[in-house]
């Protein structure tokens, strides 16, 4: 697959950033001896730093280095990156999925039991007075939010996406600076076999470029798919509840291979190439494939981290779309199938991007942390243990 290998001699150039960067935080005269690379950069540049009990966690998001946990009991409850509470708020119906807003000022919470999406404020979960029914929303697995094309939209502070498996849409709605939700079409629906269509939507993420990333769970395609979001003035038919659809065009990663794009271009996973006639989609372990991705986010630099649930890993691409890393075994990410993502600043020009990883743990009712490598070194001033 053309994305799926990762650069030749990245182990050693890896060795060689980490050597540097102990140099650079053990101090001047100081010398620490680093191990070799094995294992520290060719699939597990993350290590598990402490495990959390919560069965009845559901997913979580990162909003101002503060955790964000839902709960299938009915809570949202804020932490710290040590899990410990800040503030919860309660009584929520049936609630089955969450995002954080654009700017991390919201928490948007899909309510299953009242057919609504329920926002708060993200300081300390006050309700905000904007929440609405959706009755043609049949079940949300995810949420996401992406301002991309809202200018088209009088008065719209952002785009609402709700991924609905029991519809076999995603739908739109323009979020307005008065707090309502109006109906703006579909990012995509299940028909079809183009990229352009989402057969079992999962998890949905914002890249760098302001696309959205959208996870097909779907165990015949297994793909993240990119999507210009802005809705297309020119998708008229078929309609979508009497009105037209609109949807998002998948677009390529990076300079397409052929024109047009194939399927490979436009998604992460095992996909056809330029002129390929005999692809079948496939589950599959090999790297930069999936079996079955659940969850999708992205570290401000640009880097793409699939939760790899049939696989039990985490895979990681660039914001080109290659294949970078991998980690994870069936004991220590058994099944992820949501991810929280924390860039790290440690200085006005210096940030450690991806320090740390949220997953949940849902068969073993448990909550993960991970902390990076480079993390590591900063926080402790020593490499890693060897895996």
């Amino acid at each position: 697959m053309r994305r799926r290998g990762r650069a030749a001699g990245y182990v050693i150039a890896g060795a060689g950033a980490l050597a540097a960067l102990v140099a650079l935080v053990a101090g001047c005269g100081v010398k620490i001896t680093v191990p070799h690379p094995e294992g520290l950069f060719s699939v597990s540049a993350y290590y598990i730093e402490d495990t959390f009990a919560d069965d009845q966690a559901l997913q979580v998001v990162v909003a101002n280095n503060n955790l964000f946990v839902l709960s299938a009991s009915g809570s949202l409850t804020k932490r710290t990156l040590a899990y410990d509470e800040i503030v919860r708020a309660d009584g929520l119906a049936q609630p089955t999925a969450m995002c954080r807003g654009d700017y991390a000022e919201l928490i948007f919470v899909w309510e299953q039991g009242a057919r609504r999406v329920k926002v708060l404020g993200s300081t300390d979960l006050a309700p905000v007075d904007s929440s609405a029914a959706l009755p043609e929303v049949l079940e949300v697995s995810h949420l996401a939010t992406c301002r991309t094309g809202v200018e088209a939209v009088a008065g719209a502070r952002t785009f609402v996406y709700l991924a609905d498996p029991a519809a076999g849409v995603i739908h739109r709605y323009a979020y307005t600076e008065g707090g309502s939700f109006v109906s703006w079409g579909l990012l995509a629906r299940s028909d079809g076999t183009g990229a352009r269509s989402v057969h079992q939507p999962g998890g949905l993420a914002v890249d760098a470029q302001g696309r959205l990333l959208v996870c097909d769970a779907d165990t015949a395609r297994n793909w993240v798919i990119r999507f210009d979001p802005t809705p297309d003035p020119t998708d008229l038919i078929p309609l979508w509840n009497g009105l037209p659809p609109l949807r998002g065009l998948a677009v390529p990663f990076d300079t397409p291979t052929c024109e047009p794009a194939s399927l490979a271009d436009v998604t992460l996973g095992y996909a056809a190439e330029c002129g390929q006639t005999d692809w079948v989609g496939r589950r599959s372990s090999a790297e930069g494939e999936f079996d079955v991705p659940l969850g999708v986010v992205v570290d401000g630099a640009g880097r793409i981290y699939v939760s790899d649930s049939g696989n039990n890993r985490v895979q990681v691409f660039t914001a080109a779309g290659v294949y970078d890393m991998r980690f994870g075994t069936a004991d220590r990410t058994p099944a992820p199938s949501s991810l929280a993502l924390v860039d790290w600043r440690i200085s006005s020009t210096r940030v450690n991007y991806g320090a740390y990883l949220f997953l949940v743990d849902a068969a073993g009712g448990q909550v993960r942390k991970f902390i990076s490598a480079e993390q590591y070194i900063y926080m402790n001033q020593e490499p890693p243990p060897p895996n």
